[in-house]
């Protein structure tokens, strides 16, 4: 069968980290950990990729020597986790979406375009009294 491997805590591996063939989710849990050399109480997500009805696994490391695991529950946060055991998460750590800003960028260029029409403008409207004062004094 198919699997696939990414590590979900301590730190939170975006994409899937090892991707591979095994007989089961354990073994290639086994297999992960020990070529990723994944620490102690690390925890990672194993999923199978064939949908023979395994679904998704989560695995904590025990020992390293030799690698033991042990089933873990799903993290949801690592905000919610530090905050149920009375704990400041790490760092300002924070699994949601950063709120992003507007782009002020279309703004700025408007702004900085009609200041250079309005510039251009001023200048034509002064140059066109200069030409007719000229024009009246050499037509008189």
């Amino acid at each position: 069968m198919k699997f696939a491997a990414k590590r979900t805590w301590p730190d939170k591996a975006t994409t899937w980290e090892h991707e591979g063939e095994a007989d089961g989710a354990e073994s290639f849990a086994s297999e992960f950990a020990t070529l990723e050399q994944l620490a102690v109480d690390t925890e990672f997500v194993v999923m199978c990729k064939d949908g023979d009805g395994q679904g998704v696994r989560f695995f904590r490391v025990a020992a390293t020597a030799p690698y033991r695991l042990e089933p873990a529950e799903a993290r949801t946060s690592t905000t919610a986790d530090a905050g149920s055991a009375g704990q400041e998460p790490e760092g300002g750590e924070d699994d949601s979406e950063p709120v992003g800003l507007p782009n002020l960028s279309p703004v700025i260029s408007m702004l900085f375009y009609m200041g250079k029409v309005a510039f251009i403008a001023t200048a034509g409207i002064a140059l066109m009294a200069l030409i007719i004062t000229y024009l009246r004094k050499f037509l008189e």
